[in-house]
């Protein structure tokens, strides 16, 4: 059973769009939202091509479930077209954690995170301590990683010494006097037995850690990503720009002077999700770089560069 599309109001950014089901939508990258009858919010997403995506939603309705059941439920799809794929995922990204859609399961609700700090243990061994993000904090620096809980901060740093052959004891993971487990099975260099020196665990502990490290926000001040369609679509705009400090994406716009005025506000709290979706992007060479104060162009310091950052849990 499918949802009767002829039913369906389609809207770009709230304003009517003529035809009916999917065919009405542009066929370009950008966000849509599904809305029921009393207008409430029931799913966000995104697409490369917004026509594509929606038709294979409305083919899903077919299937008993979770997603049929939000099918019949939809009264309205709301379109925003994007220049490219970059602004299609920061959109959706921020969309889902501001908007709250009832059946966005993933990147909800903005979420407490962790990192990891080292610090003086017993004996001169350094301890590397998850550490909650204060509320509000921007992603300035270099953090040891991004953790969804101090769980997950804690089960990296037991694989880290597994894989590395760092002795638990000493990292606080583990109590206790004496060899460690790991040291009997010949997985643990001996700092807890006294064969090798805190400065030789020190090093291969930074050495673990290198890989877990976020980058450093290398600009000076706000830069604007500039997003430009290749060849356009209907519906679609030609460019965009996004607006990045600190990590912190600050809002897409269609003018340069108004990602400008966004980029001078203060960062907003830390996002994971934001963070390697614009990684990802400076990577890649996606879009080019203009300071946002002078608009000068902007030499990518991520260009071809693949080493020290790692995905984290």
């Amino acid at each position: 059973m499918e949802p009767p599309t002829a039913t369906i109001r389609l809207t770009r950014r709230g304003r009517p769009l003529a035809g009916a089901g999917a065919d009405g939508l542009p066929a370009c990258a950008g966000v849509y939202r599904f809305f029921d009858r009393a207008g409430a919010l029931l799913y966000v997403g995104k697409s490369v091509n917004l026509r594509n995506r929606v038709s294979s939603h409305l083919r899903a309705a077919r299937v008993p479930g979770r997603e049929q059941r939000m099918l019949h439920a939809l009264e309205r799809i709301d379109c925003e077209p994007c220049a490219g794929e970059l602004g299609a995922l920061l959109r959706e990204n921020a969309a889902i954690k501001a908007e709250l859609p009832l059946y966005n399961r993933r990147q909800r609700r903005p979420r407490r995170l962790w990192t990891l700090q080292l610090a003086p243990g017993p004996g001169g061994f350094l301890q590397p301590r998850p550490t909650c993000f204060p509320e509000g904090e921007a992603l300035a620096g270099a953090p040891l990683g991004l953790y969804h809980s101090e769980q997950l901060a804690e089960e990296r740093l037991r694989q880290l010494a597994r894989r590395d052959g760092l002795c638990a004891r000493v990292l606080g993971l583990e109590g206790g006097r004496g060899p460690c487990f790991q040291y009997q099975l010949r997985r643990c260099r001996g700092a807890c037995a006294g064969e090798e020196p805190a400065a030789a665990h020190n090093d291969r502990l930074r050495a673990a850690l290198a890989g877990q490290r976020l980058a450093a926000w290398p600009f000076e001040g706000a830069i604007l990503l500039e997003e430009r369609a290749a060849r356009p679509l209907p519906g679609q705009p030609r460019c965009q720009w996004h607006a990045v400090r600190d990590w912190s994406y600050q809002g897409s716009f269609a003018r340069r002077d108004s990602a400008r005025r966004a980029a001078d506000a203060p960062p907003g709290a830390v996002d994971r999700d934001a963070y390697y979706i614009l990684l990802g992007a400076l990577r890649r060479g996606d879009v080019a770089l203009r300071a946002a104060g002078t608009g000068a162009a902007l030499g990518n310091p991520f260009q071809g560069r693949y080493q020290g950052e790692s995905e984290t849990a």
